[in-house]
């Protein structure tokens, strides 16, 4: 054998910058790609089979059939020949015939190889970034049936790969800002690693009334030209991301808080207010900021991000610019706990009812679930809607309380629909982060049903992501449990900050809810129909029923059909109502009349 050489494709650069961008290197086994080594080389005949990607320095092994290795210097792999020619199956009968390839590529603990056969991994702008290959110990030929069918299967996991690419950038990347959502931002604070820091929350404080007076593509260009303004300021290792409309965090890593505080800090207010040219327009957007200090604030990213949040609150109520994080100032808990004695009122008065909210089965149009959600009728006040009160109940601990009541009354009512021979459907309820950390809350679900004497069909589970995040451990053991009383359990609000593919694949859940800001643009959109579509493939490959949130025009329902969408709820149908007017939708067309 000839001494190894380097071969460089001529688009490297281009190749290795497309390679990094699917960020599927030195990550976890994957049955989906296992799968289809395994079936590559049941229909190819041959024993050894993998799917690798060719790195700058090495040849990485994804999944395999038959080897051991992992990973192989680049000089030696058969797949740094195959990628050179992203158009052609590489093909050696036998290897000892060419002198430019040794047997033993992958290293002594595996098989010698004497046959190879390749197929390139083709990206959309053409590039090679791997292979997807079968070996044998004995020379030999496919036939042509199998060079086709191992062409097609690396175009698989080609479009595989393409999609959960796009699935990735869709749930961890801010759409209009190219920023890192909170997931991402969570991620790179948790790689950056530093000591110290100092965190950030920046609200532009009138992008409401821009985007009334000027319309949604000006608020949306000052939005993404603010953006710029923070990537130009936090240049040089700043941890940047996008939360929400006009709210954006920042960690500043390694600063020295003394310097931050005179000099940064007012430094970036500045940059901040000065005006905005945007479609001839001059404008000027006022902003709100708190800051905290890591570790001083909080010793978790979660803590220093709450302290952050209460001193951006801190400066909206005081109405100034800046405010920085005071442990006896906190006067968002202080609200919340000031509220804490009416709410437990109002929870031993009843006061907490439960809307419902239909969810429509897109194909048939009837309606086949229901999502309870939180009200409190004050005797005084009258409806109070739930950003009033929930986050108090979060605050206080009384959500778990709450919950459960919540829970209770769903099956009542569940049991009095069926009672009155109406078809009840199952009615999901909103489960908060505090009660999956309850170690009663499985019990209570059981006892709840065995109380009302009703089976697990009255009932499904709905949890954000956010709810997950704090302990991904804990929710897997207790939404198994959950699906165990037969129970279902769906994700809600997929795709607003915290979805991973990772995330997906491996909790225990049957339904995604695919978020209302993805439905609102997907007519006037075609990147957000992109989204939703990758969304439905996604979870319909993983088995899961798919649900759209905030459908309000029959044009997002008839969009949502042509994609596969399962069911849709939203004002379309109708808005949450009482569990007596829900009664009414249920019943036979015959009796409403």
């Amino acid at each position: 054998m000839q001494e190894p050489e380097r071969l460089i494709p001529p688009d490297e650069r281009q190749r290795l910058a497309e390679l990094h961008d699917f960020a599927i290197l030195d990550t976890d086994p994957d049955d989906d790609y296992d799968r289809l080594v395994q079936l590559a080389a049941v229909l190819c005949a041959t024993p050894l089979g993998a799917l690798t990607f060719i790195d700058g320095e090495r040849q990485w092994i994804k999944s395999r059939v038959g080897l051991v290795a992992t990973q192989t210097p680049r000089e030696t792999a058969f797949c740094s020949h195959t990628i050179l020619d992203s158009d052609r199956l590489l093909e050696i009968p036998d290897v000892s015939a060419a002198p430019a390839f040794t047997a033993q590529a992958y290293g002594p603990q595996d098989p010698s190889v004497r046959f190879y056969a390749g197929a390139p991994l083709k990206t959309r702008d053409g590039s090679s970034i791997g292979a997807l290959c079968v070996m044998d110990t004995v020379p030999r030929e496919l036939t042509p049936a199998q060079r086709d069918a191992l062409g097609k299967l690396a175009k698989a996991v080609a479009a595989q790969l393409v999609l959960r690419k796009q699935l990735r950038i869709a749930t961890q990347t801010d759409r209009l800002t190219g920023l890192p959502n909170w997931f991402h931002f969570e991620s790179q604070f948790t790689t950056c690693g530093a000591a110290t820091g100092v965190v950030a929350f920046v609200r532009l404080k009138t992008v409401s009334q821009i985007n009334s007076a000027h319309g949604f593509r000006v608020a949306d260009e000052l939005i993404r030209q603010t953006a710029d303004r923070l990537r130009t300021f936090g240049a040089g290792g700043t941890v940047i991301g996008r939360i929400k409309r006009g709210l954006f965090i920042l960690y500043f890593p390694d600063v020295d808080l003394d310097t931050f505080t005179k000099s940064t800090a007012p430094a970036l207010t500045d940059m901040l207010q000065a005006s905005y040219s945007v479609n001839n327009l001059v404008l000027v957007c006022p902003v709100n900021l708190g800051f905290a200090a890591y570790p001083r604030d909080g010793k978790t990213l979660d803590d220093v991000v709450n302290a952050a949040d209460a001193a951006l609150q801190m400066a909206i109520e005081r109405d100034e610019p800046v405010a920085f994080f005071d442990k006896s100032v906190d006067n968002v808990l202080s609200v919340h706990y000031r509220l804490e004695p009416q709410l437990r009122h109002a929870l031993k008065q009843g006061q907490f009812v439960n809307f419902y909210q239909p969810k429509i089965d897109l194909a048939s149009g009837n309606i086949v679930g229901v999502e309870a959600l939180i009200r409190w009728i004050h005797p005084e006040r009258g409806l109070i809607p739930p950003m009033e009160f929930v986050p108090a109940l979060e605050s206080t601990g009384l959500i778990s309380e709450v919950g459960v009541h919540i829970i209770r009354r769903a099956v009542a009512d569940w049991a009095r629909w069926r009672a009155a021979g109406l078809a009840a459907p199952r009615i999901a309820v909103n489960v908060a982060a505090a009660q999956l950390r309850n170690d009663r809350f499985v019990d209570q679900l059981r006892e709840v049903l065995e109380e009302l004497g009703v089976d697990a069909t009255a009932l499904g589970i709905e949890v954000t992501e956010s709810v997950l995040i704090g302990n991904m451990e804990r929710a897997i053991r207790v939404l198994t449990e959950v699906r165990a009383l037969g129970i279902p359990v769906a994700i809600d609000d997929f795709g607003t900050g915290y979805s991973s593919l990772a995330y997906i694949v491996t909790l225990p859940i049957d339904d995604v809810k695919i978020d209302r800001a993805f439905i609102k643009k997907i007519t006037a959109d075609p990147a957000y129909e992109g989204i939703v579509n990758t969304c439905i493939s996604l979870a319909h490959n993983l088995n899961l029923k798919v649900v759209a949130e905030g459908v309000e025009i029959e044009a997002q329902a008839q969009l949502l059909r042509q994609l596969g969408c399962d069911q849709a709820q939203g004002f379309l149908y109708s808005p949450p109502v009482p569990a007596d007017r829900l009664a009414l939708m249920l019943a036979p067309a015959t009796q409403r009349a």
